[in-house]
């Protein structure tokens, strides 16, 4: 299976939270073998908690399943981690990060509506002597729509 193919997947449940009134965030961890562990979308309207993150949300989750090291899997998110997220990720051991938008991208479609910390995942994954594998622009264009079509939280 392609990186494409599984952020398909990553935008499907950002539409998914973008349906419930949510920010259109979507994240999945999928194992070496192409196993999904875990999908998660945005849920910080649902529980007034901005930690609420989909890709937070996608390392819990994968972390009930196999417990907290995700050495070997990949995190598919629609678009860059934020510091926590990115953290969250980096703290599980996650080996790869996909992702098709960047948040200055979101920052500049959403007229900047979006509030996010606009630290680039590269910049913090170089501080940390443990690098993760990046991979951005994944489906860029199609994790961007979201954003276009509806106001940012």
């Amino acid at each position: 299976m392609s990186d494409e193919h599984f952020m398909r997947d990553a935008i499907a449940q950002a539409l998914a939270g973008a349906g419930e009134g949510e920010p259109p965030f979507g994240a999945l961890i999928v194992t070496a073998e192409g196993r999904v562990l875990s999908r998660a979308h945005d849920t910080v309207r649902q529980h007034a908690d901005m930690t609420r993150h989909a890709e937070v949300a996608a390392v819990r989750a994968a972390c009930a399943v196999r417990g907290p090291d995700l050495s070997g899997c990949t995190l598919y998110t629609t678009t860059e981690p934020c510091p926590m997220c990115f953290t969250a990720a980096w703290l599980a051991r996650i080996s790869r990060i996909v992702f098709g938008s960047t948040m200055l991208e979101v920052g500049v479609i959403t007229g900047g509506l979006q509030r996010e910390a606009a630290v680039a995942a590269a910049a913090m994954n170089s501080m940390t002597g443990e690098e993760i594998t990046l991979v951005g622009g994944v489906l860029r264009e199609a994790c961007l729509e979201p954003f276009r079509t509806r106001t940012a939280a």
